[in-house]
């Protein structure tokens, strides 16, 4: 598995090399989309320009600015032409995939059993129990005092802290608690029958979560670890008001800009993908408590592939459209290593598979560049790969030689250009030897939920929400998140798109943001 991260290799090493591909590899691609975003988000309210028609240098007699020809035989004549028809296509579809499901348990009396000092109980919890009883919430108090202080994983320094400011609550482990095999299949089956995928799934008890007043857990998501794919949580109780008085729950979900409250009533569930964006609110008084459930893929032979064989049509047709070679940037991330997507993006790669094409699974970095004219057309978003042997160059390159070493000739052309000078990586003889047969074509890519993922570095400092996860593992790099990409290449090497004509590799720019999920978290 060369050609994908490696999971061995530390947290703090992928992320070293994370931070520097944008400085020292070539990019194999862009994103329009990502570019126009970022434009959008550094210049509100002002006009926006035509992207690369209106307002381009680029002649439409020429091989045009995204390489195609006027003798290209597509239903669609350029990139923005595919972004425009192809992606609202795809945006249409992923709603039919949902990434959160909430419920009630179909038995609200179900078997727990703690052995903890001062939470001790073995029996059953009563869905009749009154939701803003006194019994509960003493229950829920006793609990609360007895539990350990609860952590968070600081993700750019891969250390588990206590910090209130961050996450203020308490924690009941595994080791000290149990519920029975028919529950957790009871939790496998209903995370099956929500519309997730995959559908085949192991369910592991993983904490009592508690808070109680003054609590809180700044927006977050699951740390990633191999083959997690979702979080269950099932409600122990609820008392608790918070402080903007949000009567329909402490606990929300960000899907997508799309927020929902939900309380931690007992019986009450909600499951999501581990990448979800989530947050518990500020706890005025009382208290609430859930079992977690972490959510992992079972693997089959042959592997499981989603099932809407509509669906799957449509799609495979939709992207038959497309010229290749071509990339899309997935909706959710992944731990390094990834060969198994979830949801959306699974369906969306089995759909590509069937289309003929050389389709590759791909981790990537994403760095937007504002150039200093400053209209919509002179920035760009470089999509950068980050398969196990780029990271091992960057990290050769980086750990053996010092900033000085690393710091070009100043008469130099990566100087006087404003460059720092590229790491030739050569791929012959890899697994990764398609990227090497690219070397002087660039591939465009399209992003379906290029609205909500464009990730400024400013924004990550300032709000550090993308700084917490739930916990810190830094000696496994499956602890990291990365964005990934489908990639769909021609079986037959068609006309190749020259780096030169789609400006890819300049630098003159007066800010950069990058988009890796993990590059200032």
């Amino acid at each position: 598995m060369s050609s994908l991260p490696d999971r061995i290799r530390t947290a703090i090493n992928l992320q070293l090399a994370i931070e520097n591909a944008a400085t020292y590899l070539s990019p194999i691609g862009k994103c329009s989309s990502k570019a126009i975003k970022a434009w959008r988000k550094t210049n509100p309210g002002e006009e926006e320009w035509a992207w690369g028609h209106e307002g381009s240098d680029h002649d439409d007699d020429d091989e045009d600015y995204y390489g195609r020809g006027n003798d290209n035989s597509s239903d669609f004549s350029t990139d923005e032409d595919v972004e425009t028809e192809i992606m609202d296509n795809l945006r249409a579809m992923q709603s039919n995939y949902k990434t959160v499901a909430s419920g009630k348990l179909a038995d609200l009396s179900f078997h727990l059993t703690i052995t903890r000092t001062g939470c001790e109980l073995d029996g059953e919890l009563s869905g009749l129990e009154s939701k803003k009883g006194l019994e509960t919430n003493r229950r829920l108090r006793r609990w609360y005092d007895a539990g350990d202080v609860s952590g968070y994983g600081d993700v750019k320094s891969q250390q588990t802290k206590i910090d209130s400011a961050v996450r203020h609550a308490r924690e009941i482990p595994a080791k000290d608690f149990g519920v029975s095999n028919e529950f957790i299949n009871e939790v496998e089956t209903i995370w099956a029958q929500s519309s997730f995928f995959p559908t085949h799934v192991r369910a592991e008890p993983y904490k009592i979560h508690l808070y109680g007043p003054g609590g809180k857990f700044i927006a977050h998501r699951d740390t990633p670890e191999t083959d997690l794919v979702g979080t269950f949580l099932v409600g122990l109780g609820d008392t608790a008001k918070t402080r903007e008085n949000n009567e329909n729950g402490a606990f929300v979900v960000n899907d997508h800009s799309n927020f929902t409250y939900h309380t931690a009533n007992l019986g009450s569930w909600i499951a999501f993908y581990p990448d979800v964006e989530h947050a518990v609110q500020e706890i005025a008084n009382g208290y609430r408590a859930v079992i977690a459930f972490k959510i992992f893929r079972i693997h089959r032979e042959p592997p499981e592939l989603p099932v809407d064989s509509a669906m799957h049509h449509k799609m495979k047709n939709l992207l038959a459209q497309v010229e290749k070679p071509y990339g899309i940037l997935l909706k959710h991330s992944y731990s390094a290593g990834t060969l198994d997507l979830s949801g959306f993006d699974a369906a969306l790669c089995a759909a590509a598979r069937e289309d003929g094409g050389d389709v590759k699974v791909l981790p990537v970095v994403i760095r937007w560049k504002r150039e200093g004219s400053g209209y919509p057309g002179s920035g760009q978003a470089n999509v950068y790969p980050l398969t196990d042997t780029h990271v091992n160059a960057v990290l050769a390159h980086v750990q053996t030689t010092t900033k000085e070493q690393r710091r070009p000739d100043k008469t130099s052309y990566y100087v006087h250009n404003h460059q720092k000078p590229k790491v030739y990586i050569d791929l012959r003889g890899t697994d990764a030897e398609w990227i090497h047969s690219y070397g002087s074509t660039w591939i465009p890519f399209f992003s379906p939920n290029f609205e909500e993922s464009m990730i400024s570095l400013k924004e990550t400092k300032r709000d550090g929400n993308s700084h917490a996860g739930n916990e810190a593992r830094p000696y496994r790099a499956d602890s990291i998140y990365l964005s990934y990409a489908v990639v769909v290449l021609p079986v037959t090497r068609g006309a190749k798109r020259t780096a030169s004509s789609s400006g890819i590799g300049d630098s003159n720019s007066e800010e950069e943001y990058t988009e890796n999920d993990n590059v200032d978290s």
